[in-house]
């Protein structure tokens, strides 16, 4: 069970209403985001694999390496695996989209002494606030590298002048609380990521960075790994109580400052896998299987892409991903992704319209 929660990742995106076509480069909607100086904004990513592109490295094929892997990556244009926890693209991928890119930009660990243009991506599958079994870098030591590289000059003032940071936690601390019983204990290590999420969000803001993203924690008891005992049939109100006080928390700490914008993953997930009885979301209707994940591993204790000793799949994989809301037991596919982001529309364009300058 920790195992599997210290690969928790939310998933959602906070914008593919601008999604442009794969192979056109399609500049930033002014409508949605102000202009920027030049037209760009540079994209600073940090959090964990529902934002990670490629930081972890290729080592022998575990839970953890997975994502270098069949079937991951398997939709991509090259039909390859390229260090994603999806079948193609990772929030990170469809937010840089938004701001005229085609992708996340390059990741931290493939960028020696010099940032691109785009940006850098910091995220890390695996990682919390708080150091964990993954070894994965935490929070903390990603906004160490990204102060590092502005103190030192690789990243400049042109860099940060039109900046966007992006902190995907996901819920990975939250993995040493499964076999905690007492409530009080629970609130309190709430409050113990939350603080650091916020602290870290100062950091940024001070090292540089113009307007943050920080995303919310989704409904964790409607993920394939929490409702596969049940077939699939329900989520976990405990679950889903666990992620709504992490993201009241968060909104506490953070809702006075102007440079922070809350990406909502909770409502928009909720809204797709856990509707509300009578309610008239019919992106929901797309799915014909909200929770079942795509990729799915023969032991409930095993994980896509997982082989037997013998080289054999101990996994299925389904034909039509667009039909499956989740990719594996804890990330949604791409198609997944999509419908989350349309609720985000005015909503974006008024956050980002009020830091212009």
């Amino acid at each position: 069970m920790a195992a599997k929660l210290s690969l928790l990742l939310p998933v959602t995106c906070f914008i593919l209403f601008v999604l442009h076509a794969v192979h056109v480069e399609a500049r930033p909607d002014p409508a949605a985001f102000g202009d920027s100086d030049n037209g760009f904004y540079t994209l600073f990513v940090f959090g964990d694999s529902f934002a990670d592109t490629g930081n972890l490295p290729k080592r022998r094929l575990s839970e953890q390496s997975r994502e270098w892997y069949y079937p991951y990556g398997r939709d991509r244009g090259n039909n390859r695996p390229t260090g994603r926890f999806s079948n193609a693209m990772v929030q990170s991928d469809l937010i840089a989209r938004m701001l005229g890119r085609h992708e996340a930009p390059p990741t931290y660990r493939r960028v020696d002494n010099y940032v691109h243009p785009h940006g850098m991506n910091f995220a890390a599958g695996g990682s919390g606030v708080f150091k964990l079994p993954s070894g994965a870098p935490t929070l903390d030591k990603q906004v160490d590298h990204f102060r590092d590289l502005v103190q030192d000059g690789t990243i400049t003032r042109r860099n940060l002048r039109n900046s966007i940071a992006l902190v995907a936690v996901s819920g990975n601390d939250y993995a040493r609380l499964a076999n905690v019983n007492d409530t009080s204990k629970m609130i309190k290590f709430v409050d113990e990521v939350t603080s650091e999420i916020a602290k870290q969000v100062h950091r940024l803001k001070n090292n540089g960075a113009r307007k943050i993203l920080v995303n919310n924690l989704h409904p964790v008891g409607c993920t394939p790994w929490v409702t596969r005992p049940g077939n699939y049939s329900g989520c976990s109100s405990t679950g889903n109580m666990g992620a709504y006080l992490h993201g009241s928390n968060l909104q506490q700490k953070l809702s006075h400052l102007d440079y922070v914008h809350h990406v909502d993953l909770n409502t928009a997930f909720s809204n797709i896998v856990n509707p509300d009885q009578g309610s008239k979301h019919k992106v929901s209707s797309q799915f014909e299987h909200k929770m079942q994940p795509c990729c799915e591993s023969l032991d409930p204790n095993g994980f896509c892409g997982q082989k037997g000793h013998d080289g054999k799949d101990l996994f299925s994989v389904c034909n039509d991903p667009e039909k499956y809301f989740y990719w594996d037991d804890v990330h949604p596919t791409e198609a997944g992704w999509k419908p989350s982001c349309s609720s985000w529309k005015v909503q974006s364009r008024n956050s980002f319209e009020s830091t212009r300058n």
